[in-house]
């Protein structure tokens, strides 16, 4: 059996290489820690595809593998539960109950009236760089900008984004931002006591933001969201609602600077914007793996005797460059059709916020390369550094330079 290094920096780089490899050689790989608990990487489209739609035998709340553990709901909440208790890491029917719950207050006419204020905000960010010509694409562009649209969208001060924001990176990926498990919970709990403050003042005083339509969301039978469900859903929409798109914006503002031709084919028709950002998505998307199932009973998968407790992970970037799916794949092609990628996932946890993501990432990406169109990178692609960790796939920072002359406050056009 072969085996792969899936966490060095050289990886990191250039994930497809090995991802090819593995659909190859082994599409249903174990990893085995140090301490011998199995991680299983799934590579292969149609592999990743069938996981994705079984929620019988891959689960994401991880007491559905034991017998007898249910958390007791009168017991006070621990900080995981406040940040954690929410519809990524559960499964019917609490799942379900969740997803109807959030689907109430997260509409389809609350994503598209951010539009003018997404525009706007990206319009304000690149003023500012403006007179500098350069920038660094991440900290000055991809980062800030979904941060300010889904603060405003719940409705939290301007004043207090930039804590806020601080706070709920503390919940994914701490190694790589050096954050020390005492510190991490401090940050952590931080968030979790600033929501408490926050959901009392929306019910005392409600407004029209996202986190007054969570509070008040109510099911037919009478159901509402709990407090750690609450809270975990806003830390959820908190992270997920800038994390995609952070790595959206700047994995596709290198792809197309790597590939003048496709930029210049954009720029001559300004209405494929739509279709790039579904390719751009696929070719080389904001997340890398999905978040953590679990095997609930033993099974064979593919040949592969998975038991009880074993992490599956399902390779979402190595399924939308996967051969048997999409031709020439390892190609950037803004026209291609039928684009089914799966950065988005799919079945009943495909990412809420993939319409939010999608507008962000059209009208960020469309107003960069607009305003500015001589941009270029500022250093060589070997040079750029990575995030670390399994589930984004994300630069650590994109310098970029070219922005001399840039026209301000130019229009989003959606196609």
């Amino acid at each position: 059996m072969p085996t792969f290094d899936l966490f060095s920096p050289a990886f990191k780089r250039d994930p497809f290489t090995t991802f090819a490899q593995m659909r190859q050689e082994a599409p249903v790989y174990a990893h085995v820690s140090p301490s011998g608990a199995i991680t299983w990487y799934i590579t292969r489209y149609e592999d990743v595809l069938a996981v994705l739609k079984d929620n019988d035998h891959f689960v994401k709340d991880i007491h559905n593998t034991r017998s007898g553990t249910a958390v007791s709901s009168t017991s006070r909440p621990t900080l995981h539960q406040l940040i954690n208790q929410n519809m990524l890491f559960s499964d019917p029917p609490d799942h379900t109950r969740l997803r109807a719950l959030v689907n109430q207050a997260f509409t389809p006419r609350r994503v598209e009236q951010t539009a003018p204020r997404i525009q706007a905000a990206a319009d304000d960010l690149l003023d500012r760089v403006a007179t500098a010509g350069q920038m660094e694409l991440i900290a000055d562009y991809a980062l800030p900008l979904p941060v300010v649209v889904i603060s405003e969208m719940l409705g939290i001060p301007a004043a207090d984004q930039t804590d806020v924001a601080d706070w709920s990176q503390a919940i994914i990926s701490p190694g790589g931002r050096g954050l020390g498990q005492r510190v991490r919970k401090q940050k952590m709990r931080a968030l979790v006591e600033y929501l408490d403050r926050l959901f009392a003042a929306r019910r005392r005083q409600p407004q029209d933001d996202l986190v007054t339509a969570l509070v008040q969301a109510r099911m037919e039978a009478g159901d509402r969201l709990s407090e750690p469900e609450l809270s975990s859903m806003v830390a959820l929409l908190l992270v997920t609602g800038h994390e995609t798109t952070v790595n959206l914006i700047g994995n596709g503002a290198l792809a197309l600077l790597q590939n003048p031709t496709q930029l210049a084919w954009l720029r001559e028709n300004k209405e494929g914007w739509g279709t790039a950002v579904e390719e751009l998505l696929r070719y080389d998307g904001p997340v890398e793996t999905s978040t953590t199932r679990w095997v609930r009973a033993d099974f064979t998968f593919k040949g592969n005797l998975l038991r009880r407790g074993d992490v599956v992970r399902v390779c979402l970037a190595s399924a939308s460059r996967d051969a048997t799916q999409f031709t020439r794949p390892d190609d950037l092609d803004l026209t291609r059709a039928d684009n089914k990628h799966l950065a988005f996932g799919h079945g009943i946890h495909y990412c809420l916020g993939a319409p939010l993501a999608r507008l962000e990432g059209q009208i960020g990406l469309q107003t960069l390369f607009t305003r500015f169109p001589h941009l270029r990178l500022a250093m060589s692609p070997a040079e750029l550094v990575w995030r670390p960790g399994v589930l984004f796939r994300g630069l650590h920072s994109l310098p970029v330079s070219g922005l001399e002359n840039g026209t301000s406050n130019l229009p989003f056009s959606n196609p």
